[in-house]
């Protein structure tokens, strides 16, 4: 038998007892009296073994005031038991804003005058926590309860996030349980982040309680946010670092977005290192940002999927004269490119991004140029995002080029080239930030 089941089981006996014992003190004899006894013994018990389960046995045991007073005080008075059973399965209300406002930095509200008309303040500690919320617009000011030991919701916990953060996303969730969800706007900004994911049925499940691992991930993420947050990316490369199949969002973008970051994007696809017929060089593009008087605490670079395709691979140089030594080759063009961005950003963060495991007819290719771009960035001591050595994105495998690879009429079956959004989330991003975090620890 489950834990949550067994106090499922539990509550329906402590309230039984309740209602008994009422039945005997007050020496209950009309059938109005034991029907009021009947419905709400119904209530709970239907409720409690529904798929909600254990959150809405809290939820009636702790907010439904048709309760009534006895039944309500019978579960008020194991309330500490049940909050130190449920500690262990179910983060409450409370809990979740104890830690995001704390993420947050709110200083805490502790004047509660005015909010006299919230009956959860008569009841529970922890009160100015939740009217903390409110003054910082992480939850609205709603009615007369609140529930702060009420289990957190998804739903809950999406809203919160994502008024507290402040994220302004322009995307439309597309899920089964869709016309379900309360908050949508909040919903598929959390779901677009990647903070929260949709069910095997594809259901965003707004009412399910949050789990542990979901609030551990989160305050991960905004600890990462904590140190990422206003600092300036910008970027360069071809159409995987550009988001060619992620509709032009590429990932500096897609890192700047969930991490309240400024960015800038000079890639373009079909870019290369070397010189190849009607394609723009990389090293244009640095040159640009360096005419307009860009700068950026942090520069993402990438390349050599187009070079490997067009240009011969060339020869590491022996020195550092890169402009004497030119940038016909690939070998040659990124190490120009590097020269540029060393002489031109010496305060900046660089990391280079090695692209995933692709499938194509030039594999051997693949390998000595990723090869030689490796050990061109030992040469300029240039930090590597390792996505083909260091993840599982290996498009080689079906379902992975299928998940997490470009669809489009011409490739039912993924393109194997080009990351889409969950490609970007499930692989490029976390290996790209864990190296972002990991330069601003060694340099600051």
């Amino acid at each position: 038998m489950s834990f949550k089941r067994l106090l499922n089981i539990l509550l329906i006996l402590l309230l039984t007892v309740g209602v008994v014992c009422s039945c005997c003190s007050c020496a209950v004899s009309n059938s109005d009296n034991t029907e009021n006894i009947n419905d709400e013994y119904s209530i709970v018990r239907d409720i409690s073994f529904s798929k909600e389960k254990t959150s809405k046995v809290l939820q009636i045991a702790f907010e439904n005031t048709a309760l009534s007073e006895h039944t309500y005080s019978v579960c008020k008075a194991y309330s500490s038991f049940l909050d130190e059973a449920f500690s262990k399965t179910v983060i409450t209300r409370l809990e979740w804003l104890k830690l995001l406002l704390e993420k947050l930095g709110c200083e805490l509200v502790t004047d509660l005058d005015g909010y006299d008309h919230i009956k959860d303040l008569n009841y529970f500690e922890g009160s100015e926590y939740y009217i903390t919320a409110i003054e910082n617009a992480v939850v609205y000011r709603g009615g007369n309860e609140f529930g702060l030991n009420s289990p957190a919701s998804r739903q809950f916990v999406a809203t919160s996030l994502v008024k507290g953060v402040g994220y302004d996303i322009d995307y439309k969730l597309e899920c089964a349980d869709y016309d379900d969800i309360d908050e949508k706007i909040e919903a598929s900004t959390t779901v677009y982040l990647r903070y929260l994911v949709l069910d095997d049925e594809n259901c965003f499940n707004g009412e399910t309680a949050i789990t542990q691992t979901e609030v551990d991930f989160l305050l991960n993420e905004l600890d990462l946010m904590n140190m990422l947050q206003g600092k300036k990316v910008m970027s360069f490369g071809d159409s995987i670092m550009h988001g060619t199949g992620n509709d032009d969002i590429g990932i500096a973008t897609l890192i700047a977005q969930r991490y309240k970051m400024q960015v800038v994007d000079y890639s373009k696809a079909g870019a290369t290192f070397g010189d190849a017929p009607d394609r723009e060089q990389i090293s244009d593009q640095i040159e640009r940002a360096v005419e307009k008087g860009e700068d950026a605490d942090f520069i993402l670079l990438n390349g050599g999927t187009n070079d490997m395709r067009n240009l011969p691979l060339g020869q590491i140089s022996d020195d550092f004269n890169y402009i004497e030594n030119g940038r016909e080759f690939f070998s040659q063009g990124m190490e120009y490119a590097l020269g540029l961005l060393r002489d031109n950003y010496p305060e900046s963060k660089m990391l280079y991004i090695r692209a995933h495991d692709m499938e194509f007819s030039l594999e051997r290719n693949e390998l000595h140029f990723g090869k030689t771009a490796l050990d061109i960035c030992k040469k300029w001591n240039v930090d590597v995002a390792d996505v083909f050595n260091d993840t599982g994105f290996d498009a080689h495998n079906a379902e992975i080029k299928k998940k997490y690879t470009k669809i489009s009429k011409n490739c039912e079956k993924g393109d194997s080239v080009h990351p889409n959004r969950l490609g970007y989330y499930e692989y490029y991003i976390p290996l790209t930030v864990e190296k972002m975090i990991k330069n601003i620890n060694v340099t600051e």
